[in-house]
């Protein structure tokens, strides 16, 4: 449940506005995966803040600045923007939809298809999920490996016994020995014996288990999965999937 604030113009489909839109108001404006775009807040105090600028961030008429956000008695808010007692927007207290999962690389929207797009998805794959849960691939002592164990496995059966990133020569930006900025580079085999702390295979959510806001987004489908090191996991964690990221392990061979 989060604040909607009714944007000026159509940012879903005017990109340049939504670029207005993200730039003026941050994390809180997103597409859904309906393909709409809004903005939703989870404290009324920021939706209010942020719905007095709308009218000069879409480039219309200012709204007045002089008139506070009013309680409706029922969960929302008004906000007059003009002389007029009449002249208010309303600020909807609301279920917010889920960010897209879609990356867009060279202007095209695009699913995560990761190299454990063939591995068979368990039953309770769903936004939020973590890799904790049951593969249903028997483990040889009676029960079951976890997603995790399962692609990890699978990773090192490919690898002759190696465990492989499957974002191997990956460069950004991180913080050197004397704190300054250098570039660090994705190994290809983890752990990396020069580094075995940082380089620890991790299961990563292409796209991050929770989005920006702290709802549910990344799902627990093997094809959102991604072998990597635990210092670049931290890199992007919480953070939209750069469009690098997405096409390198869509561009991967799948894993057997």
């Amino acid at each position: 449940m989060r604040y909607h604030i009714p944007l000026d113009g159509n940012p879903s489909f005017d990109v340049a506005l939504r670029n207005k839109y993200i730039a003026a108001f941050g994390s809180a404006c997103y597409v859904s995966e309906f393909g709409t775009f809004d903005c939703f807040y989870q404290k009324s105090r920021d939706a209010c803040d942020d719905a007095v600028k709308i009218g000069e961030v879409s480039g219309n008429a200012p709204y007045d600045k002089g008139y506070m956000c009013q309680p409706d008695g029922v969960g929302n808010y008004t906000l007059q923007v003009g002389g007029d007692v009449a002249n208010k927007i309303v600020i909807n207290y609301q279920a917010a939809p889920r960010q897209t999962p879609l990356t867009e690389i060279n202007g095209v929207p695009t699913e995560v298809n990761g190299p454990y797009r063939n591995l068979t998805d368990p039953a309770d794959v769903g936004p939020g999920n973590d890799f904790y849960r049951n593969s249903g691939i028997a483990d040889g002592d009676g029960g079951f490996l976890r997603q995790r164990e399962w692609i990890l496995q699978v990773n090192s059966n490919a690898h002759d016994g190696g465990v492989r990133s499957d974002l191997a020569g990956f460069t950004w930006t991180c913080k050197g020995k004397d704190g300054g900025d250098t570039t660090c580079i994705e190994p290809d085999f983890l752990p990396d014996p020069e580094d075995p702390g940082a380089t620890k295979p991790n299961v990563h959510h292409v796209v991050p288990m929770t989005d920006k806001r702290c709802c549910a987004w990344g799902t627990n489908s093997y094809k959102n999965a991604a072998v990597i090191s635990s210092k670049l996991n931290g890199y992007f964690t919480n953070n939209n999937p750069p469009s690098e990221e997405v096409e390198q392990l869509n561009n991967a061979k799948a894993t057997p």
